[in-house]
């Protein structure tokens, strides 16, 4: 690129442009008086020192190219070659270099001096107002440096930042599965469920069909149980009824008799032994009908006192016929004891008990049935006999 000619060749062309510009300027000038001329040199050399060392490699050139001015010494009074390949020394040496572009900058590989940068970013400027053209090497390796450490950056970044996906992915991908294996089980013990639902709905259902099974049964029991205390009691019923009739016919006949005779008191006297009987009957029949129906009326308030009175109504002519005494003594207050239950299956209930405590006295000659109630906060009811209880690995019970 250049050439370095020699320095008294320099001096000498240096003193000749002057004097053509001096004697240009006066040709122009020759109306003008000129009293003289005034020449400035400046040394280049201390320029060029105060620019060696920390700025990039810079020269100034001439209108032919040559190296006037350079911060590195071995770049002055060099010139291009011909082909713009290679820089010409004096003489035939040349040294090469390549121009690759990179956007619209040129870029410059040489290997010139150790001073000399090997890959530099050449920038020129013209100076028209001192006739020179600089131009300027820039090293582009701390450049290199920083894109290499960006895109390493960068890279970095974009590894972070893919491992991060990755992470992400992986995690989803493993949530995902985590869900499907998870909507299995979840499907598994559903099914699971509902089978077990299935089957315990199917057990309800047994289970209230055996319950409305049994509740039939018991109160079919129940039932049975009135039937066959109206049986053991059918006879003593019978005599209820047949004597209340018996006296119910004598006390007509006998009212006849006197109404016949014209004795009207004591025809009265009888009709109302009549109605006597026949309430007594009615009663009777009345407390049997109770006794002997289904009931299924709803729980509620019941009079104890009516249905223990009532139990001893029905078991009368029983416990008449076997010598049992039965001890009944009800308050001497007027008002109800109420008790909660179904005033047929309290009346059932008594009877049974009276009708088992003459059972177990029917071997002893002394045969007596006491019925206590003690009203208050409690109610109770207890029936009591003397027969010798129920015998059991030879203690009593």
């Amino acid at each position: 690129m250049f050439r370095r000619p020699a320095q008294a060749d320099v001096q000498a062309d240096v003193q000749a442009d002057v004097v053509a510009d001096v004697q240009g300027d006066l040709q122009t000038d020759a109306q003008t008086e000129i009293l003289g001329a005034l020449v400035i040199v400046a040394d280049v050399e201390d320029v060029e020192q105060t620019w060696r060392g920390s700025l990039p490699a810079g020269v100034f050139t001439d209108a032919q190219g040559e190296v006037f001015i350079s911060n590195r010494p071995e770049l002055l009074f060099w010139r291009p070659a011909v082909d713009e390949t290679a820089i010409a020394l004096r003489g035939e040496t040349q040294l090469s270099y390549r121009v690759s572009f990179a956007a619209e900058h040129e870029i410059w590989e040489l290997s010139w001096s150790p001073y000399l940068p090997r890959r530099a970013l050449h920038l020129t400027v013209d100076l028209p107002v001192i006739g020179l053209q600089g131009q300027i090497l820039v090293d582009v390796a701390p450049a290199r440096r920083l894109a290499s450490l960006q895109a390493a950056a960068l890279a970095a970044l974009c590894l972070a930042f893919g491992t991060l996906l990755f992470l992400a992915m992986e995690r989803r991908r493993t949530l995902a599965a985590a869900n499907a294996v998870l909507e299995s089980r979840v499907a598994t013990r559903t099914r699971a469920l509902q089978s077990t639902n299935s089957q315990l709905r199917r057990e309800v259902n047994e289970r209230e069909e055996a319950e409305a099974a049994l509740k039939k049964a018991q109160e079919e029991l129940v039932q049975a149980g009135k039937i066959s205390a109206l049986g053991q009691m059918s006879a003593g019923i019978s005599h209820e009824l047949n004597q209340p009739l018996m006296a119910i016919q004598q006390y007509a006949e006998n009212g006849e008799a006197f109404l016949q005779r014209g004795q009207a008191e004591r025809v009265g006297e009888n009709l109302t032994r009549i109605a006597s009987m026949s309430a007594r009957m009615a009663r009777i029949i009345k407390n049997l009908r109770a006794f002997s129906r289904n009931e299924s009326e709803p729980m509620a308030r019941v009079d104890l006192v009516q249905v223990i009175t009532t139990a001893v109504e029905l078991t009368g002519s029983r416990l008449a016929a076997d010598a049992v005494t039965l001890i009944w003594k009800p308050p001497e207050s007027d008002d109800p004891i109420y008790a909660w239950g179904g005033e047929v299956r309290l009346t059932q209930v008594f009877v049974n008990l009276i009708n088992n405590a003459a059972d177990a006295m029917l071997g002893q000659p002394d045969r007596s049935i006491t019925i206590t109630l003690e009203a208050g906060a409690r109610l109770s009811v207890a029936v009591k006999d003397i027969g010798p209880g129920i015998k059991r690995t030879g203690k009593d019970v």
